[in-house]
């Protein structure tokens, strides 16, 4: 089975929410950020408004609120009044120094934030050009296909625009790892493709493809029930052959035998090559193959034309994909009579 693959910016940003602060004089216990050995140090307001500033928040976002209250009370009696002075200078301390010298602090502070469960959203909220960044950069690494700049700019910004109007949380997010759930699926529907070229050269039924479809309004072919799989008798060329048909699949697949016959009689050619174009296997391979454009493609009592035909070199199987059956107005696969109804 041949699948389209997307893949989604799986890196993002950890804020440490943490300016420069100058050290108050006499701080009462309750609004200050104190030392290890309970010596106010830090207003604690003013730490929560240059966290929320870090993030481009306000209280009013409760996210944003929580994460930076989670890091002023970590912060509150953990280091000592050494630590503090050995990162303070004309009375400003480098509590961003002072956090990296622990080391398992750090990642204390880091919890609060990725335990928000909406770190991508706060990112795509707060810092529009870092999530466009990382999401172009995670899709050019996790790919093997050619990319358009273009195409791929506007897909990450489609991308950044659903993370925010559908206030996605890290855990929905996090289902784009699976090419089956809806997520996935409704970013390739309304984001469309990064690629340089179609990957599912396929296409969706419409009218002008009536003109493809040589033959009666109506017929019904017999098919062949095997182990689950259903398979239909196609003819190209001079070859009359028994085809997988596969819906999770998009054009013709043949094999380099098949490719060597239908050569040799003109079926393709050099005027009909339309490139290289490269398939994710059902495994997840990649197979890069030679792809032509072939007319008078036999169906029962149908002739269709303009029908992409690509070449694997990587099994025997010859598979039908659905851009076949798109060619159709309607059609049905019987099981009970093991029969395929193609309407035009």
């Amino acid at each position: 089975m041949l699948l389209l693959n997307f893949s989604m910016p799986r890196k993002f940003n950890l804020f440490f929410c943490f300016a420069l602060l100058v050290a108050g004089n006499v701080l009462g216990q309750e609004v200050s950020i104190r030392s290890k050995e309970g010596r106010p140090i830090l207003d604690k307001k003013a730490f929560i408004l240059n966290c929320l500033l870090s993030f481009h928040k306000d209280r009013s976002d409760k996210t944003a609120l929580s994460i930076c209250e989670c890091q002023a009370s970590k912060m509150d009696g953990h280091f000592t009044n050494k630590a503090f002075r050995d990162f303070t200078a004309s009375r400003v301390i480098d509590l961003s120094g002072l956090i990296k010298k622990d080391s398992l602090f750090q990642k204390q502070i880091q919890e609060c934030y990725t335990g928000s469960g909406k770190t991508i959203l706060l990112q795509a909220e707060g810092f529009e050009s870092e999530f466009i960044i990382d999401c172009k950069e995670s899709i050019q690494k996790s790919t093997e296909k050619k990319l358009d700049a273009s195409k791929l700019t506007d897909f990450c910004n489609c991308q950044l625009e659903m993370v925010k109007n559908k206030k996605l949380t890290d855990a929905q997010i996090g289902t784009l790892s699976n090419p089956n759930s809806l997520l996935f699926y409704e970013i390739m529907a309304n984001c469309g493709s990064p690629y340089l070229e179609k990957e599912n050269t396929g296409e969706n039924w419409s009218g002008k493809m009536e003109q493809d479809v040589n033959g009666p309004v109506s017929d019904t072919l017999r098919v062949l029930a095997l182990n689950g799989m259903t398979y239909v008798k196609i003819r190209t060329g001079s070859l009359t052959q028994i085809w997988l048909l596969d819906t999770g699949a998009s054009d013709l697949l043949i094999n380099e035998e098949m490719e060597t016959i239908l050569r040799g009689e003109n079926i393709i050619s050099t005027s009909n090559y339309l490139g290289i174009g490269q398939y994710e296997m059902a495994n997840g391979m990649i197979d890069t193959c030679r792809k032509y454009i072939v007319n008078d493609v036999k169906v029962g009592k149908y002739s269709l034309n303009n029908i992409v035909i690509a070449i694997t070199t990587k099994g025997k199987r010859i598979i039908a994909g659905k851009a076949l059956l798109n060619k159709f107005g309607s059609w049905i696969l019987d099981n009970k009579n093991n029969s395929l109804i193609l309407n035009k």
